[in-house]
This record gives structure tokens, C-alpha cells and sequence, in this order.
């Protein structure tokens, strides 16, 4: 079968278009930028810049990023493949129908941690040689790429609650790390997002592995178990020795859902232990990047304020007597709007030397006045809060000082002008 994904250029398209060409699909795919790091692993002439029918001749099915239908309804490709009779399936449903078809299922949700926690799941089964194949949501150091091509019945997949993308799949073992309320652009309320939650976990067929020391996960699972027989860990009775080398409390509980996933599959713990106590990291999650004028550079996907909170309390714990500084980018206006007052209390107290916030990253939606950065800016209130809409190059120079330690992060495109700073 011809496979055409409509937007491949995104961390989570790419990784389920090669994996699919892996289990015998044919690929295509088009984006606006398909020269990213994600794109790497796709050969010359596979994928098309830009939108046009043409793309899809003797294609059978079109998979499509969720955001396509919203921004973009009038796509000649997503027009074309209806007019065709082709199915239109998200590429989360194309994941779950055809790549995880009588597999394994280990699929990581929650808020905060899915990328770590399914990445640490990935190398406990790697060091353990089950040969798991992994779709994962940010590049690993070790594979080069976001996603792990294996031959066992193992399919461990970062599961997405945004658009309920994560209901594609009927998962042996769920894992929640914690739920707290996120995607405001697509979920009216926590009570939705809650519901949303507790229809996934009720797909599991066997286990979930949870943080039931979250009010939140306690909830949802409660209900799941109510009406379902399947088992419930809480990973947080875990006891382990284990000495990360990430740094973070938020880590430790990500390591100890990785953990119980691991005796679940009967893993010697020795070897469980050895593998996260080896486990440094994926791309844009603490991950550095070089060094500007003798400063430190770290990029961070946070863009959630617990999440920004979390990493920069870490960031400190590492860098106790270090100077930092934070470049924050705001992602999307329906999440800065509703989570508003959040973010001003958690910049009105991080543990940073100061803090600048650039202009909200637009993502999936359009600036219609309801919030700004300056706006932001102004409701924190405090000094070392800056605003800034652009900053050159030259303007480091007053941040970068030896041993200064310069974090950006926004899930936007923040981490390029990390990544051009450490490039001299």
C-alpha cells in the first residue's frame, strides 16, 4: 500500500512514516519545511516541499497532522484525496490501525514527562534485548532519530491526548504519568480533559502503570477500575536505588514509571536499574547544546507552567551558584489565555537571575487580540522579567558571561535560536 502523510515534516509524522515503510508500506510525504531533523531518515526524491495533488497519484491512503483539518480545510492534497474516494486518516489513526496491528502496546500518556518516561521505557527494553520498535516525540541521541525500527512483538508509542490522538490505540499497558489541564484550544474544561483521559485508560487490556499520588490520575484510574478488570500500579511505591543522570524530582517519578514497566515484562531489576541510571537524555528535553562566549546553552520543549516551573527549580539544583538566564517562548494564545495566572506566579517566583519572553509561537491558531507577551510581561511584574519580540545575536553578548548558563525554551522554534548561538 502507498501511504502519503500531509504534514511529515512534524516530529510524530515522520517517526510513523518511517516505521511504516519499515513494515513494508510505500512512503510519500509533503510538508512546508521537509528539511528538519526529523526528516533525515527519508531518501532524495521521497518527500515534496509544499502542497499539491499531484502528490498523491496511485496513493491509498492520505495520513494527515490533526492540525490540517482546522488550519488548513481547503489543503488541494486533503481536497484531492476526497474528491478520489482515498481515506483520510490522522497519521495517530493510521499509527494505531496498521503500525501497532498485533503488537505489544506500551503507550505513554500524561501532561508532563511522556517523552522522558516512554524514551526511558524504550532503553530498559534495548538493555534487556526485547528489540522493541518506538514512536517517539523527540530525537534520541543514540538512534539519531525520533522513532526505533525492532523485530519483537514490543510497540512502546508516546500517546498524545490532544484531538483524543491517543484513542487510536488499545494499549497492554497504559502508563500515566500525571494529568493536569493542558489544550485549552481543543478541551472545554479539566472535567473534559479528565473524560478524555478515563476513555483511554479504559482501553487498556491489561495493566496501568500510574501516579496515583496524582488527585487527578487517582481520579480517572478510579473510574476506569470501576467499570474494567484490568490491573492498576502505583508507581510511586516503587523502591529504588537508582543515581540519574538527569537531573529533577519530576525525573525520579518518570524513572520509577519506567521501572515498574520493566517488572512487569519480568526484567532483572539489575538491569533495569543500570539502564535509567544510564539513560542522559532526549533532544530539546534539558538537552545541551554547546557553548556561547563560555556560557552554557540548554534547550527545553517546556511550554506548560508546571513544566517550566519543574525544569528550572532542576536547572538550579544543578547549577547552584551558576547565573541563569531564561528565554521563554509562549506557545499558542488559547493556552497562554487560560493558563494566564498560572504562568504569572510561576514566573513571579522561579529561581533564575532572569527572565525573557519573546512573542507567543502561534502554532495551529491565529492571533485574534486575546493575549500577548507584554501583556504577560506586565501582569508579572517584577524586575529581570523582560519582553522582548526580537533578539539578535549581538544582545547575548550581555547574558553570556563565563559560566552563565542560558536556557530557551517553547515547544515553537525557540530551539533554533539556541542551536544558531552555539554555532560559532
Amino acid at each position: 500500500m502507498r501511504i502519503h502523510f500531509l504534514g511529515i515534516g512534524g516530529s510524530g509524522a515522520s517517526a510513523a512514516g518511517a516505521i511504516a515503510e519499515s513494515q513494508g508500506f510505500e512512503v510519500t510525504g509533503c510538508d512546508k519545511d521537509i528539511d528538519n531533523e526529523f526528516t533525515t531518515s527519508f531518501k532524495p526524491g521521497q518527500l515534496f516541499e509544499g502542497h499539491d495533488p499531484k502528490h498523491l497519484e496511485n496513493t491509498d491512503i492520505l495520513a494527515i497532522t490533526p492540525a490540517i483539518t482546522s488550519l488548513d480545510p481547503s489543503n488541494p492534497e486533503l481536497k484531492e484525496a476526497k474528491k478520489k474516494g482515498i481515506p483520510v486518516l490522522t497519521w495517530q489513526e493510521f499509527a494505531g490501525e496498521y503500525l501497532a496491528k498485533d503488537k505489544f502496546v506500551i503507550a505513554v500518556c500524561g501532561t508532563h514527562g511522556k517523552t522522558t518516561t516512554t524514551a526511558m521505557i524504550a532503553k530498559i527494553l534495548e538493555d534487556a534485548d526485547l528489540d522493541p520498535t518506538v514512536l517517539l516525540g523527540a530525537i534520541n541521541p543514540k538512534w539519531k532519530t525520533n522513532y526505533r525500527l525492532g523485530k519483537s512483538k514490543y510497540f512502546i508509542v508516546e500517546a498524545d491526548e490532544f484531538n483524543d490522538n491517543y484513542l487510536h490505540h488499545f494499549p497492554e499497558i497504559s502508563v500515566v504519568t500525571n494529568i493536569e489541564m493542558d489544550h485549552p484550544e481543543y478541551f472545554k474544561d479539566i472535567n473534559a480533559y479528565l473524560d478524555s483521559y478515563e476513555k483511554f485508560l479504559s482501553q487498556t487490556k491489561q495493566t496501568i502503570v500510574a501516579n496515583l499520588a496524582d488527585t487527578n490520575v487517582a481520579e480517572a484510574v478510579k473510574d476506569v477500575m470501576k467499570q474494567s478488570k484490568v490491573s492498576a500500579f502505583d508507581f510511586n511505591k516503587i523502591e529504588t536505588n537508582l543515581d540519574l543522570k538527569i537531573p529533577g524530582s519530576h525525573n525520579i517519578l518518570n524513572a520509577k514509571a519506567a521501572f515498574q514497566v520493566g517488572l512487569l515484562l519480568g526484567i532483572n531489576p539489575e538491569v533495569i536499574t543500570k539502564s535509567l541510571n544510564n539513560y542522559t537524555g532526549v533532544g530539546r528535553r534539558f538537552e545541551y547544546l554547546g557553548d556561547f562566549n563560555k556560557a552554557k546553552v540548554y534547550s527545553d520543549f517546556g511550554h506548560h507552567p508546571t513544566e517550566i516551573k519543574k525544569t528550572m527549580i532542576a536547572a538550579r539544583e544543578k547549577f547552584p551558584k551558576n547565573k541563569i538566564y531564561l528565554f521563554y517562548q509562549p506557545h499558542m494564545f488559547s493556552r497562554t489565555k487560560a493558563l494566564f495566572d498560572d504562568f504569572v506566579n510561576v514566573f513571579k517566583n522561579l529561581p533564575v537571575d532572569g527572565t525573557v519572553i519573546l512573542d507567543i509561537y502561534p502554532s495551529r491558531e491565529k492571533d485574534i487580540g486575546l493575549v500577548s507577551s507584554e501583556k504577560l510581561v506586565k501582569a508579572i511584574n517584577k524586575k529581570y522579567v523582560y519582553y522582548a519580540k526580537i533578539l539578535k545575536r549581538q544582545e547575548f553578548e550581555q547574558y553570556a558571561k563565563p559560566g552563565d548558563i542560558l536556557f530557551f525554551m517553547g515547544a515553537g522554534d525557540i530551539d533554533k535560536i539556541a542551536r544558531e548561538l552555539v554555532k560559532t
